[in-house]
């Protein structure tokens, strides 16, 4: 159950596109970093990730592009947790604006994963299609009390991110982040495969604030 949290309207900087070093304080962006005519294997490597050739040289491997961490050693159950991996069908946000990176979107809840990494990867979609989603994120203020959510500290919502990505970036929360839940925008349902660590334990696989009002982000 969502723990009600007041809250203001977020008033924050304009929406931004996701790059890793704007978004590095919250996890990694995932992207290949090769143009999209690159249709051989380049003389020069790129450096954006640790690349080498692969498969008889007919393929680039980019070497440890994220990292997932499994911090339930540390959750009060001592549950142990397992990598899960699901799919999810995402469908538009409803619209209110010709233009997606325009559109008003209500945030009601934010949500993190305190013991793991959660990784979304798109599928089926690049960087010349129409999809796109929102990356709305938050830092985490000091612990304030007993519970799992206070001994965690809930977010600072005076300093949330808001970043639009495209289909061809996946997305890796760090753990513990506050993030919102997936907002697809556009015209068309996007699919992800999500990565993660998971206990079955609700509160310490997922915490969740509901913000009262409703912020409504004018991006």
């Amino acid at each position: 159950m969502a723990t009600p949290i007041p809250s203001k309207p977020i008033t924050t900087d304009s929406l931004t596109p996701l790059s890793q070093s704007s978004f590095a304080p919250f996890g990694k962006v995932i992207e290949c970093p090769l143009k999209p005519s690159t249709t051989t294997l380049p003389t020069s490597l790129p450096t954006f990730y640790n690349a080498v050739p692969a498969n008889q040289e007919t393929a680039l491997k980019f070497i440890d592009v994220t990292q997932m961490r499994n911090g339930y050693a540390a959750a009060p159950s001592n549950v142990p947790a397992r990598v899960t991996m699901n799919m999810f069908s995402c469908f538009p946000r409803p619209m209110r604006a010709p233009n997606p990176i325009d559109l008003p979107v209500e945030v009601k809840i934010l949500e993190r994963h305190p013991y793991t990494t959660q990784t979304f990867i798109p599928l089926g979609v690049g960087r010349e299609t129409q999809g796109m989603y929102l990356v709305v994120v938050a830092p985490t203020l000091p612990a304030t009390g007993k519970s799992p959510f206070e001994r965690m500290g809930p977010p600072d919502l005076s300093k949330v991110r808001k970043f639009w990505a495209h289909g061809g970036q996946a997305v890796t929360y760090g753990a513990g982040t506050w993030h919102m839940p997936m907002a697809v925008v556009g015209e068309e349902r996007m699919d992800f495969v999500v990565v993660q660590y998971a206990n079955g334990v609700a509160e310490e696989d997922c915490q969740e604030v509901r913000l009262v009002p409703a912020v409504q982000e004018k991006l």
